[in-house]
C-alpha cells in the first residue's frame, strides 16, 4: 500500500461522515490537497501521518468557519477532524511539530489563513521535523 492510499485510509471515516452529514462536501482535488502536498515535501518513516494531520488541521479549520451556516454539522465534523489531526499526530512525537500547528491555530483564529499560505506552511513542516 503506499503512502498516498494509506493517506486516503486514515481521512475515508471522515470523508464518509462528512458525505452523510448533508454539509458541501470538498471536491475530489480539495480532499487531498494539503496531504499531497506534504508527502511531496516529507517521504520519511510515519510521512503518511504527518500528511494526515495536515489535511485534518486544513479541514478542521474550514468546517469551523462554516459553523455559523451550519452550527451543528460543520461544528461536529470539524471536532472530528481536529480529533483525527491529533490523533495523526502522535506516531510523529514531535513537541516542534505540536508547537508550530498551535502557532498557525493562534494565527489562524486571528486572521484567516488562505489555502497558499497554508500550502507554504506544509511544505516547511520537514524542517521542524529534522531540527
Amino acid at each position: 500500500m503506499t503512502k498516498e492510499d494509506k493517506v486516503r485510509q486514515l481521512l475515508a471515516e471522515g470523508y464518509t461522515i462528512w458525505e452523510a452529514s448533508g454539509l458541501p462536501t470538498p471536491t475530489e482535488s480539495e480532499r487531498y490537497t494539503a496531504a499531497d502536498a506534504s508527502l511531496l515535501a516529507y517521504s520519511e518513516e510515519n510521512a503518511e501521518f504527518l500528511a494526515a494531520a495536515c489535511q485534518c488541521f486544513w479541514l478542521f479549520r474550514r468546517l469551523h468557519e462554516m459553523s455559523g451556516q451550519h452550527p451543528v454539522y460543520a461544528t461536529l465534523l470539524g471536532d472530528w477532524f481536529f480529533s483525527a489531526f491529533s490523533k495523526s499526530l502522535i506516531p510523529l512525537d514531535s513537541v516542534e511539530l505540536n508547537d508550530t500547528f498551535a502557532e498557525l491555530l493562534a494565527q489562524d483564529t486571528q486572521t484567516s489563513v488562505s489555502q497558499e499560505e497554508y500550502l507554504r506552511f506544509v511544505r516547511r513542516l520537514p524542517m521542524v521535523l529534522v531540527s
